[in-house]
């Protein structure tokens, strides 16, 4: 067998995509009942889709939290969000009929106009309308995301404001697709981890939320100060969010030398109630304790709370020891 021989098919196939008159997999870009499931994109697209199957996308309309807010489903308003047939629409966003349990699935963002679009240039045996700017802005999560987004354009204007995607889709280096033949035509290029997750930023969250204890004055018997909180890089209130049971914790603990708690204040905080944590601002909260000879430190946390208390995040902490 000669080289050409062996290599013709992906030789002809490669020429075919590159002259875009190629179009190998039209149903892909079917709605409806013939509307592919996410997985047959995962076929090519391998590692963005097992970044998505355990995303909080994925998980939007079967979550146990979704359907204990909704009433099983009965609050029919929440399911253009959260299954959505296609953002791109300057009307309400709609549900759609099929694979409801793939929550926002790929085809909800991606589907435009009978075309799947993205941020980068792309040639592939689908339908494609390659390089389209809307994918790099925190316009596109706003369609569904609105108060959140709402906020973020409040926060300020300079240039370096971060979006969305920079937090919540971490930046990654890689080729589009893992399959064969297809990979060969792609070179690896810069883009995003389709993880869409709060603890995406977790580990950036310590240095954009910090805590401190101030003026401390420890005398006999008693401990007091301020614990000081500040969202400095967050460009948005903390929590936030459209629906649902949001809740931050800022917790102040004295403990004993086993890491046992004593005593213990702490502050809640609420989009609904006014107290969220806003932009760029640094919020002091007092506090007074009795400190014996058990007493050895004070620690303080914030914590993201989940409504049924066993999916809590920390976000930030800091230990104080006289």
């Amino acid at each position: 067998m000669t080289f050409l021989t062996k290599h013709l098919p992906f030789l002809s196939l490669s020429l075919c995509l590159l002259s875009g008159g190629c179009v190998v997999y039209p149903e892909l870009v079917e709605r409806g009942v013939h509307a592919p499931k996410s997985e047959r994109c995962g076929d090519c697209h391998r590692d963005i889709y097992n970044e998505w199957k355990d995303s909080p996308h994925a998980r939007s309309f079967i979550s146990g939290t979704f359907r204990e807010e909704t009433n099983e489903y009965r609050f029919t308003f929440c399911t253009g969000c959260h299954a959505p047939e296609t953002i791109f629409t300057d009307k309400k966003i709609e549900s759609r009929k099929v694979n409801l349990d793939e929550g926002v699935h790929c085809n909800s963002c991606h589907l435009n106009d009978c075309k799947l679009s993205g941020p980068a240039p792309a040639h592939g045996p689908h339908p494609i309308d390659e390089k389209n700017p809307f994918y790099r802005t925190s316009d596109l999560c706003g369609k569904c995301h609105v108060s959140t987004f709402k906020t973020w354009q409040a926060s300020d204007n300079t240039p370096a404001k971060k979006t969305c995607q920079d937090c919540h889709m971490p930046a990654i280096k890689r080729k589009l697709i893992q399959d064969e033949p297809w990979q060969k035509l792609y070179p690896q290029r810069e883009g995003r981890q389709h993880t869409f997750s709060f603890q995406a930023m977790h580990s950036k969250s310590i240095d954009s939320l910090p805590v401190s204890f101030k003026n401390i004055v420890h005398t006999e018997g008693r401990i007091e100060g301020i614990l000081e909180v500040e969202n400095t890089d967050i460009p948005h209130t903390i929590p936030t969010g459209d629906y649902g049971y949001r809740e931050v914790v800022i917790t102040i603990e004295m403990q004993d030398k086993t890491g046992q708690t004593k005593h213990s204040q702490s502050e809640r905080l609420f989009v609904e109630t006014g107290t969220a944590l806003q932009y760029k601002e640094k919020r002091g909260i007092p506090f007074c304790f009795r400190w014996d000879e058990e007493s050895y430190a004070l620690k303080a946390s914030v914590t993201r709370v989940f409504f049924n208390r066993k999916e809590n995040i920390p976000l930030a902490e800091t230990t104080y020891k006289p």
